[in-house]
């Protein structure tokens, strides 16, 4: 299969394919061999241009049309995408209807790895340097979003997975690793928090790596979160 595009005002979204395959999911010591099918992710998590093109108003702290939108709660993504997915003019241009969704916690973190090159064991997605790949700052102070695609991209050609925004998952979070699916769909199993992957601007490169886990109340928003999109190939 091949990366298509999303087209929208003249301009166009990415959407890069991705090969599925097992992997180990997690940290040292906390391994659990998921098995991803195919599907797309986005190059970039969603732009405030992207945004507005499909919901005008934008609520984003630190403006910048290709900046990517934040002060979203994970209900906010959804919204979005039920938008996105019933936007005839745009589905029309595809010669078969997709379904965009936010990528399982699984889906997401294999893609941050580089996919069938997870065995590269990157600290960070696509380097094992946070400067390469990453908005983000030690000292915590002072930051804000970056244009996006402007640090290198990972093996797969994705920008932004590490830093800049935390970024929104399907699932449902559990510690629990052998709650989490190992068929890469998202975790169902209710809790009260969501998962955000990724680390942003004003982290510590430790909160940035391809393997950190943070739980949030479906309902929080700052300017510090986030989300890109997925299909299903």
């Amino acid at each position: 299969m091949k990366n298509f595009d999303i087209p929208f005002s003249g301009t166009a979204f990415p959407m890069i394919y991705v090969e599925g395959a097992s992997y180990l999911f997690g940290t040292e010591g906390h391994k659990l061999e998921v098995r991803t099918n195919d599907f797309f992710i986005s190059r970039y998590p969603v732009t405030q241009v992207f945004w507005a093109y499909i919901m005008v108003e934008n609520p984003a702290f630190f403006k910048g049309e290709n900046k990517p939108l934040e002060h979203v709660t994970y209900f906010d993504a959804l919204d979005f995408l039920e938008a996105l997915n019933a936007h005839e003019d745009l589905q029309a241009q595809f010669p078969v209807r997709h379904r965009f969704r936010l990528p399982s916690e699984t889906e997401w973190e294999y893609a941050a790895r580089g996919g069938i090159y997870w065995k590269d064991n990157f600290m960070f997605s696509g380097s094992n340097e946070v400067s390469e790949v990453a908005w983000q700052d030690d000292r915590r102070k002072g930051t804000e979003t970056c244009p996006v695609g402007e640090k290198k991209a990972n093996q797969l050609g994705i920008h932004d997975m590490c830093g800049n925004v935390w970024e929104w998952c399907e699932d449902y979070y559990q510690a629990d690793l052998s709650k989490i699916p190992r068929d890469g769909t998202p975790c169902l199993l209710e809790s009260e928090s969501r998962v955000l992957r990724g680390g942003c601007h004003h982290n510590w490169a430790v909160h940035c790596t391809v393997d950190k886990r943070y739980e949030i109340v479906p309902d929080a928003k700052d300017e510090c979160i986030g989300f890109r999109i997925a299909v299903t190939a």
